[in-house]
């Protein structure tokens, strides 16, 4: 049995590739004769870095940048390695959730007006700075609400109110925005191919913009909501007099706190689904096509699992290869209505890791022993379902 193991990460638990070797370590108690092929994947939030640079062979490298308030941090870019779909361009992979990410920031010090792109920026700079012809950029998990401006200001852009003071950093200053400047925007920057790679398709302001649905997680009040929301209108509509973009109502444009918009609206920029994105450069048809069966899964699956989650993305995969999915969580949801998508997308079951009643913070910290002592019940019962199909086959049929 050819086992193809493609999980997402386990959020505050386990990164994708860690559930990805805890599965291997499942499947091979389960089966010791079958074979593992790790595939660790990321829907464009955290992880996109690492399972990029995985699956293609490539570098990591490490930068010294800042948080989403300031703080000095080491982040990490990565270059896409030789055996990537056949592109001449040296492709680099940016996931603002490594500068810029929630996770970064308690929750005693998150500032939801403040809070800044611009770390993300600095990794961008020196991927360029160290060769890049390509940008791709995973938009998840940041801890911002500034539309891209504090990364754009890192690139060289100026943000400048009606005096033509700069504005501070932080969504909450956007109101006072009234000119854009890019007389220090290196042309290299300005023309550099930057594809987002996105798990959301919000658009910038209103009741499903990005202040309204993300950022109260980030720490804002009602009142900030509104306030953040303001901003990011006002920056749309500086951005129409800079560029002529119309980037408030464009699907996508809400993602990481509005970034995806004010990427779309500086730079040339282009925007696809994160899951489709990462499984075109990791191979993932290929990893398909090999295996005999796919084993996924994700922190909760739940209703948003199909809609451009890994799990849904790999699965529909698979399914156009005649490959069955399972997928596991740390959480699964039995709703009938989302057990049929999961089916139509083609996930064929789903486990739930937990052993049984336990607090959130033992399961978390138990996740990888969860995860590889259901991989392995897993694997057992494919096992003995296939010999069982097998001795069912070589049997002699009876007369009637």
């Amino acid at each position: 049995m050819r086992v193809l193991l493609a999980p997402d990460s386990f959020k505050e638990a386990a990164s994708a590739e860690v559930i990805a070797q805890a599965m291997a370590c499942g499947i091979m108690r389960g089966d010791p004769q079958a074979e593992c092929r790790l595939l660790p994947l990321s829907d464009g939030g955290e992880g996109l870095t690492h399972s990029l640079v995985h699956a293609t062979g490539g570098t990591l490298h490490d930068v010294e940048t800042v948080d989403a308030i300031g703080r000095p941090i080491i982040a990490q870019f990565g270059f896409l390695g030789n055996n990537h779909a056949s592109c001449t361009l040296r492709t680099a992979v940016v996931e603002l959730a490594s500068a810029s990410g929630l996770e970064r920031v308690s929750p005693a010090d998150r500032n939801a007006l403040t809070a800044s792109t611009f770390g993300t920026g600095l990794l961008i700079r020196a991927a360029i700075d160290a060769g890049a012809d390509r940008i791709v950029l995973g938009l998840g998990g940041s801890a911002t609400t500034d539309g891209g401006t504090g990364l754009a200001r890192a690139l060289g852009f100026r943000f400048l109110d009606s005096t033509d003071h700069a504005i501070p950093l932080g969504g909450g200053a956007l109101a006072d925005l009234a000119k854009i400047d890019d007389s220090e925007v290196p042309d290299s920057v300005k023309n550099i191919p930057i594809i987002l790679a996105c798990d959301v398709t919000n658009p910038l302001t209103g009741s499903e913009g990005a202040a309204h649905v993300f950022a109260p997680q980030k720490g804002a009040t009602t009142t900030q909501v509104e306030r953040l929301d303001r901003g990011l209108a006002n920056l749309a509509h500086a951005i129409m007099q800079y560029s002529g973009r119309d980037i408030e109502h464009t699907p996508g444009s809400g993602a990481a706190g509005g970034t995806g918009g004010g990427m779309l609206g500086l730079f040339n920029a282009s925007i696809r689904p994160g899951i489709e994105l990462v499984l075109d450069l990791a191979h993932g048809r290929e990893a398909c096509a090999w295996a005999d069966v796919v084993i996924t899964g994700e922190g909760s699956i739940d209703s948003q699992t199909p809609y451009g989650k890994v799990p849904s993305g790999i699965a529909k995969l698979a399914q156009s290869q005649g490959k069955p999915t399972i997928a596991i969580g740390g959480t699964v949801t039995r709703d009938p209505h989302t057990v049929e998508a999961l089916n139509k997308a083609g996930i064929i079951a789903t486990f739930g890791i937990a052993p049984g009643p336990a607090d959130l913070t033992t399961l978390i910290a138990n996740t990888e022993r969860n995860v590889e002592i259901t991989c392995a019940a897993i694997a057992s019962t494919l096992r003995v379902a296939s010999a069982t199909a097998v001795t069912a086959a070589t049997s002699p049929c009876e007369s009637a």
